[in-house]
């Protein structure tokens, strides 16, 4: 079976005749037979018809953010003593299984969570994965619940190398780092193999996130991180944090360039004390004998 697609124009002869080949699966320029694109994938809704039902059943997308992984979304109508009934109804009253309870508990916290901060789709659902493995089959109390779904969207954001500091990560939420910090602990301890998921934490990672919140230049952004790959090779980094070291190299570069900010512009980018950034500055400026007139 083959359509013709009138909006579509071959980018080898500019033809406008343009079929789609339902048996290929592929889009073709008839004049010269090019394939314009192929391999298709349809992100829309499943449909299927049963038993000359007049209504499809269609299902949700795959998702980690819930318990059953969108599978159980699926919302149809059947006929039923010549009524019809809606299934979609019925669902609303449908038990979740108790060894799903605690996950599906524990996914409704993360979803409220993911609201207030609206990270990327893929860290919302890396954030699902950790969150399942770690609670499945285990007894925790809501309060825990809550926190383990902190902590599995914080490790989400270091898994795909998103900057995200501790400390502004917990006020954001308003939990304290003690708690962050605990939630974590025992989520690498129910998750295997989860430190191989996580990307070190390197000071270049905050680097062009500080300098976008400051609309600085893609110069900064360049000495910033010459500054500290000079650090990390005197040492300037061991024992100490990344976020701070970043920050104090791109108040430093931003000072060379003319493009100055203050040090508490710079450290409320990454909700750190201009304490931290003048204790990391002092180090980088007498360790390479840097001049700066402020």
């Amino acid at each position: 079976m083959k359509y013709e697609h009138n909006q579509l124009v071959c980018p080898y002869c500019g033809s406008h005749s343009v079929i789609f080949d339902y048996e290929t699966n592929e889009y073709v320029c008839t004049r010269c037979g090019a394939v314009i694109e192929d391999h298709l994938i349809d992100h829309g809704f499943e449909h299927r018809y049963i038993d000359n039902f007049e209504n499809a059943r269609t299902s949700g997308s795959y998702t980690f953010r819930v318990h059953d992984s969108g599978i159980g979304s699926t919302e149809f109508k059947a006929r039923y003593a010549g009524k019809w009934l809606n299934m979609s109804r019925l669902q609303k009253k449908i038990r979740v299984e108790k060894r799903n309870k605690i996950v599906e508990k524990a996914l409704r916290h993360l979803n409220n969570y993911i609201r207030i901060l609206n990270p990327p789709k893929y860290v919302s659902e890396t954030a699902g994965l950790i969150l399942q493995k770690s609670v499945e089959g285990k007894n925790y109390k809501d309060k825990t619940l809550k926190l383990l779904a902190i902590a599995s969207l914080y490790i989400a954001y270091k898994v795909h190398g998103i900057p995200k500091s501790a400390k502004m990560f917990a006020k954001e939420l308003g939990i304290t780092l003690k708690d962050l910090w605990r939630a974590e602990k025992k989520i690498h301890d129910n998750v295997k193999d989860i430190n191989k998921m996580i990307k070190k934490d390197e000071p270049e990672n905050y680097v062009p996130y500080i300098v976008n919140r400051l609309s600085l230049s893609e110069r900064v952004q360049y000495l910033a991180n010459y500054i500290i790959q000079l650090s990390k090779k005197a040492g300037l980094n061991n024992g100490k944090s990344s976020v701070g070291l970043a920050t104090a190299a791109v108040y430093i570069a931003s000072i060379l360039l003319n493009e100055k900010r203050t040090q508490i512009d710079v450290a409320k980018t990454v909700n750190v004390t201009d304490v931290t950034i003048r204790n990391r500055y002092s180090d980088i400026v007498r360790s390479f004998d840097i001049t700066i007139s402020i």
